[in-house]
């Protein structure tokens, strides 16, 4: 019996969250492929990045230089590629679908930019938030519907895409969340409440909402009280830079410079409140670490807050536009009068995977 030819196309995926997808795909595909019933070919842009025996890495140097190596490889050569490795599957795990020869296709897509309207902000400190917004909607319609499946992360986004480009089969494969927890503290002073964001400084991520909602607050609050950012201090970051020149001067602000792994959960574990405020994202990663934590958390009054966050007690929402809300959220906290809102999601459990091992079922079975 022939193995099934499966590649895992991430040329693009080199740092962060993207890389970190990547290497995850890759690391569960090989422990589901204990039987080696498998032949798997990844495509990658760096490949002394990985490190798996029974997986063959080809390696795009040049895929990150531009995006012109970008189109070319998605929309030229992969036709190419696939006509000669001859693969039964072929899984883009970043949001665009290649030309290929005919093929089962799958695509995960998960660059949220698609549906943010970028402000005069986004064009003066991150212009290629703006670009991408623009970009990745045309790109993302490209070939889409050659695909058997499109794959994404929430149920939101579910709905979004079957709206923007009416595609019959999207399947919602929620991120495998690993809960580290430890049981170590960061020494704070004991006298303050804690307030702690988990961010790099982007410009989506809403971090203004906090200092002008630190503005609003009373004296005798803001006495009382610590604002924890972590990436700030010392970042070249054009958007980092404005933030700590503009907001240095705020007495309960406290700016860190870039934090371990093991630093971070450190402070989830010290601290007594964690806030999200970002505009932007496809899941929202600190919102699990801190509910793995059981911490109480103020979060954006948006549907992937909500759907991250999942049933939960400990949560009020306010909107990303409002730090008079967010400052009334806050001085309820501090003065132990805060009622959550509570939060409840229900969603069809047929229509989601858990998982990286439900998701090669599907695509292997589909």
């Amino acid at each position: 019996m022939s193995k099934k030819k499966i590649v895992i196309s991430g040329i693009n995926m080199t740092e962060g969250g993207l890389f970190t997808i990547l290497d995850n795909c890759l690391s569960k595909i090989e422990a589901y492929n204990h039987n080696n019933e498998l032949e798997i070919i990844a495509l990658v842009a760096n490949k002394s990045s990985f490190n798996y025996k029974s997986i063959e890495i080809i390696e795009f140097p040049n895929s990150k230089k531009a995006w012109f190596f970008r189109i070319f490889y998605e929309y030229f050569y992969f036709k190419r590629l696939s006509k000669k490795i001859k693969p039964d599957i072929w899984l883009s795990l970043h949001d665009i679908t290649p030309n290929l020869v005919p093929t089962k296709q799958f695509v995960y897509c998960h660059h949220p930019t698609v549906f943010f309207k970028p402000s005069f902000k986004e064009w003066r400190f991150d212009y290629k938030i703006g670009l991408f917004s623009i970009l990745y909607k045309f790109l993302y319609q490209i070939n889409i519907k050659k695909n058997e499946a499109v794959i994404v992360q929430q149920h939101w986004i579910k709905k979004e895409f079957q709206k923007i480009y009416n595609l019959k089969t999207i399947v919602v494969c929620k991120p495998e969340f690993t809960e580290t927890l430890t049981s170590k503290h960061i020494a704070l002073n004991k006298d303050k409440i804690h307030f702690f964001y988990p961010s790099f400084p982007r410009t989506f991520k809403n971090f203004e909402l906090i200092f002008e909602a630190i503005k609003l607050l009373d004296e005798s609050i803001k006495e009382k009280t610590e604002f924890h950012f972590t990436t700030i201090k010392n970042n070249s970051n054009r958007y980092a830079k404005h933030l700590y020149t503009k907001y240095k001067t705020l007495s309960p602000v406290k700016f860190h410079e870039f934090l371990s792994r093991e630093e971070v959960l450190k402070y989830y574990n010290t601290v007594d409140c964690v806030l999200f405020p970002s505009k932007l994202e496809t899941w929202g990663l600190p919102i699990s670490e801190a509910k793995a934590f059981n911490k109480p958390m103020l979060l954006a009054n948006l549907p992937y807050a909500k759907e991250t966050v999942g049933d939960y007690k400990k949560v009020s929402f306010f909107d990303t536009d409002s730090p008079q809300e967010l400052a009334s959220l806050i001085t309820q906290f501090v003065n132990k009068k805060i009622v959550f809102q509570e939060n409840k999601y229900k969603f069809d459990s047929q229509e989601q995977l858990n998982n990286w091992f439900e998701l090669f079922d599907f695509i292997l079975k589909k």
